[in-house]
């Protein structure tokens, strides 16, 4: 039988308002996993409690209602383990999320979309969130009582048909929402509300036409100059995002999977040194990166590693800043002042960056795709099968250190 009890910011998060939302954290099998309680403000460290019953103090202008709402769902909790346990049955998550959802208001997909933007999971910037905004108010426009078993192929397929005639978007438009609805069913799916089986199936029959995008990347030399350039006193306030970007040019994450590897995910082979293995945060793919092809990548991580023994993040936080500021400050390097290029760098140009440098030196098309954690398209499953010996012996005939990276 599952234990459960509310918690405050099971996440550890910071942010400017300093208060976060409430969980009940559910104990089953050993494993943890979380329910939320929909507050009508989030609490602060000093108005969380902890005590049963008064887990918000009164100084919150609605701890009255916080705290209702968390009681009941307790006691949903209470009466599905009573039962369950008269019945001599055993419980599961899934079992406990329908329950749960069944006894609250959280079934709405439309809501939980607008909530997301009001609260994303990830660092989003300005212009994403704007397009996330457009999205919804188009999926409103189509269906504003869209709930979370409605979500299917049909359905979407009937939307972006009502994008085309409707609406009257370009291929290109429509596929940058369908984007925003993916990452919000992920982000759905990672909160219970629908099973992995499930968003597996929602988008399999959905297929956008848009014009082929060109892939920018830097060249060789470019790349040379960008990790050789020396920083005059006035310009060293710029070095931590030439470094970052030097860094996602090794790994080929985007800066969100670079801002959250873990200590855990970065290991050492004892025959050929460090690599990381993680999952992407965009889509959960499993990523393995040959650390040891890039000597100067290591460097970077050891000047920027967190020494906080209570973190589990590799690299500090104050080596990171949001995704608009650190473009913007990609784009100063690169501009008149120091590198004088005319041309535009962002952030994710490292990555395409990263697989032309792997494709041009001989990699593996097959060794690339799991290197970066990329999707297979033709398949259900969510993960590559990778494993390190692979990668060993996909790049073991590259070498980037007698070129200067």
């Amino acid at each position: 039988m599952p234990v459960y009890t509310p918690v405050w910011n099971w996440r550890n998060k910071k942010n400017k308002s300093e208060r976060y939302p409430v969980h009940i954290r559910i104990h089953l099998a050993g494993d943890d996993k979380y329910e939320p309680v929909q507050v009508p403000q989030k609490v602060g460290k000093n108005e969380w409690t902890d005590k049963a019953g008064s887990w918000v103090k009164n100084t919150h202008p609605f701890a009255f209602e916080i705290n209702n709402a968390i009681k009941a769902k307790l006691d949903i909790l209470d009466a599905l383990v009573k039962r369950y346990y008269e019945a001599k049955k055993s419980l599961n998550y899934p079992l406990i999320f329908r329950e749960l959802q069944k006894n609250n208001n959280t079934n709405s997909f439309n809501t939980y979309f607008k909530d997301y933007i009001t609260d994303p999971r990830e660092t989003v910037d300005e212009e994403t969130l704007k397009r996330y905004a457009a999205c919804l108010q188009h999926l409103n426009r189509f269906n504003k009582a869209i709930t979370f078993n409605d979500l299917s192929s049909e359905l979407f397929l009937d939307f972006k048909k009502y994008l085309e005639d409707t609406a009257t978007l370009v291929g290109s438009t429509i596929n940058g929402y369908f984007n925003a609805i993916k990452k919000v069913v992920y982000w759905s799916r990672k909160d219970h509300h629908i099973t992995k089986e499930h968003q597996e199936s929602i988008f399999e029959d959905v297929h956008i036409k848009v014009g082929k995008a060109k892939k920018d990347h830097l060249e060789l030399d470019e790349v040379k100059e960008w990790i050789d350039y020396q920083f005059t006193e006035q310009f060293r306030v710029y070095e931590r995002d030439r470094d970052m970007f030097q860094l996602l040019i090794y790994t080929g994450y985007y800066y969100n999977d670079l801002r959250e590897l873990l200590k855990s995910e970065y290991k050492k082979d004892p025959e050929y040194g460090p690599y990381l293995k993680s999952d992407r945060y965009k889509n959960d793919n499993l990523a393995i990166i040959p650390l040891w092809k890039f000597p100067k990548a290591v460097d970077l991580i050891e000047k920027y590693r967190d020494s906080d023994t209570k973190s589990p993040y590799l690299l500090r936080r104050d080596a990171f800043i949001e995704d608009q500021p650190f473009n913007r400050n990609l784009k100063v390097i690169a501009g008149e002042k120091m590198l004088g290029w005319k041309r535009n760098v962002y952030n994710k140009l490292g990555r395409t960056t990263n697989s032309q440098l792997w494709i041009r030196f001989g990699a593996k098309r097959s060794i690339v795709s799991k290197m970066m954690g990329h999707e297979k398209e033709e398949t259900t499953s969510a993960y590559f099968e990778v494993n390190v010996r692979d990668v060993i012996e996909g790049t073991k005939d590259i070498d980037f250190t007698s070129l200067g990276l």
